[in-house]
């Protein structure tokens, strides 16, 4: 057996040779390029190296312009060339050749970059001990806009440095998606680089993404037609150096792709091997698992062909549950009954993952769980079933004389909600339709390159498009999605644009019927007592109860079971309306306002540098005239949430994680402390949420913007209850397309 740190040293030793950076260093001012835009970590330990110090200032005329060049002092290399004192074509040093556009290209000048492009640089010059040209400085840290200017300037993207490296390369060892996709959609798609080029030791850029362990590059190349059994010259793929790495996702997307986990090294050694030595195989199995697998490699046993049929038995299974727990808790003792109860559920939630969750189409990365599936709505429906059978079967005979217009309200209430919950589940929540035009691709990312805003706040890394304001990528419906509110698993559906208003309407209706309900509840069970007149023994009940639900206890009790579950559920919808009642009025969604709270904590927390969206804005491009709005609020990420790592709410943790989760309560208790203004940062401060709430526009403006449809030629009574049926609503009480918002009307 091999000893797991002298293979992990082996296998490092593999991956890195000929991987030098002796002379790709770059120099950081303490401006505001240090605060982010990079946002490599490896570049600010590169910072001491690749300064030029006092003592290595050799040349009086070059070190002073290579300084400039580095700091981005356009003015002194300006006066330098244009006095003669550097010669542009020979502005190299007389040892590895770097040039003055070398030292500006790693430290993402573009303004020096620009100058000395447009005085004659060579772009394509070579130099350090890689022989690299400027492309590839830019490239390993990851400066897109370094690398499309000069790209656009004449900059051969099919030059090889000395170990073999290409742009291709380079941008996938940046781990920069930005770069990743601008080289994908400028350079690969046009075939000028193949997407499976090979380094002289075989490796091709998905090799190396795997081996680092990069999920988001290595769905890019994927997704571009890269093949992931592909062997390096050790008979390695990029398989077997993810299964060394460890990194789950990455993992899962080689398999879905095709990755043969039996395929064998030179050595002789397949991934099940690697996972052992390496210590990762809880990684493969796990992603082996999500993907349909066993531990072995084998296909697991799936009980249903399709996908819908696991579905509708999620969907009806707590139909029959429900059922069992009522009429169990009817027929023994309750402190019998409960743990039978609690035995069951643990029960029927381990066989749903075990046999039936293993019938689901999996698609990307995101781990199916019990709240992605139709069980929350079936809960929501069986519970609406077994109400509606006990008021027409027990209460309605009893009441419909003396609560006339009561039951007819409620028969009207629950059709209306029956209605209401079929169209949620099949609703469009305002999907925004992807882009698979490469060239419209392009034109896009030209565009967001010339705003400074090429990153994953403002451009959709699965949909392609630029990604509009108030939009987030649902990982559940795989679809960017236009004023994302949140994921309700009650409805198995997003909330968004579409399906906002009917949501509201429903929850709404529903704590309307749970009223009424309960009131009739307690007029059968009055009844019930009076009819029971005849009965000798004393009613006996704890005395908080009153004397209609007494007798509901000892007449009837499935009835009174049904009832305290409703009005259970009406609790905790009471407090989602409320909550969604102050945010309408606020004008925000519900995935904005948790943002808005998360980087109000995340700003008390450390100066750690987050840098989540990827930006390289070189600090010298001129936005001052592209800055809008939309520039001060939250960014709404597009990548996959599981992709990124950001700190546990522990409010939610404290507050019982799921039961908040799908009821809502961790918003109720952050609307509570804003509202009362106990927060750790109370309104009016700097970092409060009501200065970071750019769609606020006044009450009665937001209430407008949320109920009315934008199409005012429409009758009021109209505009109030249809439920948009285009990406055109109103914002500010102007008609947007939320397809295309890329700023906020002006207050």
């Amino acid at each position: 057996m091999v000893d797991p740190s002298e293979s992990e040293a082996l296998y490092e030793e593999i991956s890195l040779e000929n991987m030098s950076l002796s002379s790709v260093q770059p120099v950081l001012s303490n401006s505001a390029q240090d605060d982010g835009k990079g946002g490599d970590q490896q570049v600010e330990d590169a910072q001491d190296e690749g300064e030029i110090s006092g003592e290595e200032l050799a040349n009086p005329v070059l070190d002073p312009y290579f300084v400039a060049c580095q700091k981005g002092d356009l003015k002194t290399v300006k006066e330098m060339i244009e006095n003669g004192l550097v010669n542009i074509n020979e502005d190299h040093d007389p040892v590895e050749k770097v040039t003055g556009l070398h030292w500006a290209s790693i430290n993402n000048r573009l303004s020096v970059v620009a100058h000395l492009v447009a005085c004659g640089a060579d772009v394509n010059a070579k130099a350090g001990a890689l022989r690299a040209p400027p492309l590839h400085w830019a490239a390993r840290y990851g400066y897109v806009y370094i690398v499309d200017y000069l790209l656009e300037h004449g900059a051969d993207p099919t030059l090889k440095d000395e170990q073999g490296f290409n742009l291709l390369h380079l941008a996938v060892t940046s781990s920069n998606i930005m770069l990743v996709l601008y080289v994908l959609f400028f350079v690969v798609s046009k075939g000028i680089i193949d997407v499976d080029c090979q380094d002289p030791n075989g490796r091709t850029p998905l090799l190396w993404a795997a081996y680092q362990g990069d999920s988001l590059t290595v769905e890019a190349l994927l997704r571009f037609g890269a093949y992931p059994k592909v062997p390096d010259s050790g008979g390695f793929t990029s398989l077997h150096w993810g299964t060394l790495k460890g990194q789950p996702h990455v993992l899962m997307y080689l398999i879905q792709k095709g990755g043969d986990f039996f395929q064998k090294t030179n050595d002789g050694k397949d991934c099940f091997a690697i996972a052992q030595e390496m210590n990762t195989t809880y990684s493969l199995n796990e992603a082996l698992n999500h993907c349909g697998f066993d531990s072995q490699g084998y296909p697991l046993k799936k009980l249903f062909e399709k996908s819908y049929h696991a579905k509708l038995v999620t969907f009806f299974t707590p139909w029959v549950f429900l059922a069992v727990v009522f009429g169990l808790f009817t027929q023994i003792h309750p402190l019998l009954a409960l743990p039978v109860t609690i035995v069951f559920a643990l029960a029927t939630s381990k066989a749903l993952n075990k046999f039936v969750l293993t019938s689901f189409e999996v698609d990307g990365v995101s781990q199916l769980t019990l709240l992605k599936t139709p069980l929350y709505a079936g809960v929501f429906s069986g519970s609406l079933f077994l109400a509606t059978v006990v008021w027409i079967r027990k209460i309605l005979p009893w009441t419909l004389l003396e609560e006339f217009w009561a039951n007819v309200i409620l028969a009207m209430s629950l059709l209306a909600i029956t209605y209401h919950f079929i169209k949620l589940l099949q609703a469009d929540p305002g999907s925004i339709p992807p882009e698979r035009d490469y060239e419209a691709v392009r034109q896009t990312t030209s565009e967001l390159l010339k705003s400074g805003k090429f990153d994953t706040r403002h451009f959709c890394i699965e949909s392609w498009v630029r990604k509009p304001l108030r939009s987030r990528y649902s990982t559940f419906n795989k679809t960017l999605v236009a004023r994302f509110d949140h994921y309700c698993p009650w409805v198995y559906n997003d909330v968004g644009l579409k399906n906002h208003k009917r949501f509201i309407f429903f929850i709404g209706l529903l704590e309307i019927a749970i009223c009424i309900f309960a009131s009739l509840c307690m007029e059968y069970f009055d009844e019930l007592e009076d009819s029971k007149e005849d009965y000798n023994g004393e009613l006996k009940c704890f005395w908080l109860i009153g004397d209609e639900l007494c007798a509901g206890l000892n007449f009837d009790l499935f009835t009174t079971l049904v009832l305290l579950w409703a009005v259970f559920q009406a609790i905790w919808v009471g407090f989602l309306i409320l909550v969604q009642a102050f945010q309408i009025f606020k004008g925000v969604t519900n995935y904005e306002f948790s943002k808005v709270m998360r980087d109000r904590k995340r700003m008390n927390m450390s100066n750690a540098n987050f840098n989540e969206v990827f930006s390289t804005a070189p600090e010298d491009l001129d936005q001052d005239s592209n800055k809008s709005p939309s520039d001060s609020i939250p960014a709404t990420d597009s990548t996959n949430d599981q992709t990124r790592l950001e700190p546990r709410n522990s409010t939610t943790r404290r507050c019982f994680g799921t039961f908040c989760a799908i009821t809502g309560m961790d918003q109720w208790l952050i609307v509570l402390k804003e509202a009362i203004g106990i927060s750790r940062n109370a309104l009016g401060t700097p970092n409060s949420s009501a200065l970071s709430l750019p769609t606020n526009y006044g009450w009665r403006t937001n209430l407008k913007d949320f109920w009315l449809n934008s199409d005012r030629t429409a009758p009021l009574w109209q505009r109030i209850f249809y439920t948009p049926r285009t990406s055109k609503a109103l914002l500010a009480g102007k008609e947007v397309d939320y397809d295309k918002l890329y700023s906020y009307p002006e207050k």
